[in-house]
């Protein structure tokens, strides 16, 4: 049995998650969400490195991580996805070669400033013959050494980085069945991941990220928009945002005007977050590899808003449903449905560093 362990550094809070690894089940022991204060990152990059570092310090410590060994995950608008096509090469450093030198093509970043790696996510055939569809992240070199830094402040080792919506996207699908991975009828769904400042919108066909597009807006501007509404304090905010909620009926003894007051701020709030993910989806039916959508997944800490699933699903016109990103491990270890979105990066990180079967 061997242990591995995820980290997530957010801009409201750090988020960690160990599981438990035998040859065919991936347990849960041990997971922490501890909030942190405001200004150490923001839309992803790491303001206040010292700071941060000791916060996950006291975390580390309180919530009594077995290792130090950690797995990461990265996502801001200096991370980079590409999706490109080659001819079919079978060797793995031909192939490595051409992957780079296609990408600094379409990167507008060099590649000996960045950390780049690609996914290959199909075959296909032209007229010229088959080829072979990869999607590319490349990240400013400097930023991940930022991070590095900041892990190894804490007295932790860095033992892999991953992009968080590869993470969200394993953590919330399971893997495709052996019969029909690969196939073309396959269809797409769509993981729209809203946290406490971005969103992530995921399009993926067999569990491989086809598409994916960081959006600056997360749950933040809901509670901020609840708070001038209602003129309360922030907690107070996020606490009206969850239970009362934006479609629905509340969680709560609320009187009907605070309900009325509340949705209505919501709803102005949250048209933006439907505006950019109607916008990504529109960019992905436009690529030539696009696939039609066969599903929404509404995931992360904001979707415990009460009704934004429903809300989303009548800006969208499609079905929308809240994932569980805890549906992947084989013993959640009592984690909550509220706990798994908070820490829904955490556990795909984990689950990679498990061997990413899962």
């Amino acid at each position: 049995m061997s242990n591995v362990v995820a980290l997530d550094l957010g801009s409201s809070a750090i988020a960690a998650v160990e599981v438990s690894t035998t040859r065919d089940r991936v347990s849960l022991t041990n997971a922490s969400v501890e909030p942190i204060p405001s200004g150490l990152l923001q839309d992803g990059e790491i303001l206040e490195p010292e700071e941060l570092a000791e916060c996950v310090r006291r975390s580390w410590k309180t919530a009594g991580f077995s290792g130090r060994r950690v797995h990461l995950g990265i996502a801001n608008q200096r991370v980079l996805v590409r999706v490109i096509d080659l001819p079919v090469i079978s060797d793995p450093r031909e192939r490595r070669a051409a992957v780079a030198f296609e990408a600094q093509e379409q990167m507008p970043i060099p590649l000996d400033q960045a950390v780049m790696d690609f996914q290959p996510i199909g075959l296909f055939a032209t007229e010229q013959g088959q080829r072979e569809r990869f999607v590319v992240v490349a990240a400013h070199r400097e930023m991940i050494d930022q991070l590095v830094g900041v892990v190894r402040h804490a007295r932790l080792q860095p033992v892999g980085i991953d992009l968080q919506a590869f993470a969200v996207l394993r953590a919330l699908m399971p893997p495709a069945s052996v019969l029909d991975e690969g196939s073309p009828d396959t269809e797409a769904q769509v993981i729209v991941h809203v946290g406490a400042e971005v969103t992530h919108v995921i399009v993926s066909v067999d569990r491989n990220c086809h598409f994916t597009r960081l959006v600056n807006f997360g749950g933040s501007s809901l509670t901020q928009a609840v708070a001038q509404r209602m003129e309360c304090s922030t907690e107070q905010a996020e606490a009206l945002k969850i239970t009362c909620g934006l479609l629905g009926d509340p969680h709560g003894d609320w009187d009907l005007e605070t309900i009325a007051e509340v949705q209505h701020a919501l709803a102005v709030a949250a048209r933006p977050l439907v505006r950019e993910v109607v916008r990504s989806l529109d960019y992905y039916r436009s690529q030539e590899f696009s696939r039609s959508i066969d599903r929404v997944i509404l995931s992360g800490g904001t979707a415990l808003c009460l009704g934004l699933d429903r809300y989303l699903q009548q800006g969208l016109g499609m079905d929308v449903e809240i994932g569980d990103a805890a549906s992947q491990l084989d013993d959640r270890g009592g984690m909550s449905i509220a706990m798994a979105h908070r820490a829904s990066v955490a556990i795909g990180l984990a689950l990679d560093g498990a061997g990413g079967q899962r």
